[in-house]
Formats: structure tokens, sequence, C-alpha cells
């Protein structure tokens, strides 16, 4: 009964999931001929391949969100190390130059503010609804990402 303990299905709904299987195994011969408990031994089969599947499918997806996380946290550690040679180029270069600089970090610090709350969110979603986010999070991260190597290669 393992496959009962990694679902979110109790044992209680397991049998009446079995029971409607059986039930239907049943009617579709017309409920003549056939075993019972052959019935009941199929249905279980059947009822607990699927809640193997839907655990499996159900882990895949935290392990997936998981490593989508640790690499969005790994990217913004990477932004940081940006924005500090930006930051001590800007410290740098001429007065008109440095404005620029820092007007451009501004809004990449602004971007990378709501990339940080798109983490924190994607924290706090359950497993079944943290897809929904991941969409909106790549486009900001890509958006992120792209505005910070214009403004790397701009200042090298």
């Amino acid at each position: 009964m393992d496959t009962v303990k990694n679902s979110s299905v109790t044992p209680e709904q397991r049998y009446k999931m079995i029971a409607e299987a059986a039930y239907f195994r049943a009617e579709k011969r017309g409920f003549t001929g056939g075993n019972v408990a052959n019935d009941w031994l199929d249905a279980e089969a059947e009822i607990d391949r699927i809640l193997a599947q839907r655990s499996d499918a159900h882990q895949e997806g935290a392990s997936t969100r998981k490593a989508f996380q640790k690499r969005l946290e790994e990217q913004v550690k990477e932004w940081d190390a940006k924005f500090e040679k930006l930051q001590a180029k800007a410290k740098k270069a001429k007065a008109e130059i440095r404005a620029d600089i820092e007007k451009q970090i501004a809004v990449l610090a602004e971007k990378r503010a709501s990339a940080n709350t798109k983490i924190k969110e994607l924290r706090h979603r359950s497993e079944d609804t943290w897809e929904d986010l991941r969409t909106g999070t790549e486009k900001r991260w890509k958006e992120m990402h792209d505005a910070l190597d214009r403004l790397v290669s701009r200042f090298k």
C-alpha cells in the first residue's frame, strides 16, 4: 500500500476508487460471467498504477520546481557580481557617463527586486500552482538578463 502513503489519496478514497473501477468492469460485460474477485483485483492493480503515476509526476514536478528555483538563485548571485563591477566603473567614470550608468543601475535594481519577489512567491506556491508563476518569472528573468548584458557591454 505504498502508493497510498506517497499519494494525497486516503485509504478510504482508494477503496472507493477500486470499488467503482470493479463495478465498471462488471458493467462492461453486462454483469454476466466473469469473477467478482478478479474484477476487484484487476481494478485494484489499475488504481494503484494510476496513483503511482500521479505520485511520480508530483515528485517530478517538485524536483523540477526546486531545480528552477536553484537556477534562479544562482543567476541572482551572478547578477550581483555584475552589479558590483558596474558600480565600480560608475565611480571611476566621468560625470555625464556616471549619471547614465547610475540611472541604468537603478532600473536594473528594480528589475532585480522584482525577480527576488518572484523567487519568494515561487517558494510559497503549491506544487500544483507554481507552473503558472514560472512563465511570468522566466519572462522577467530574460528581460533582466538582456538589460544587464546590454549595460555591461556598453560600458566595457
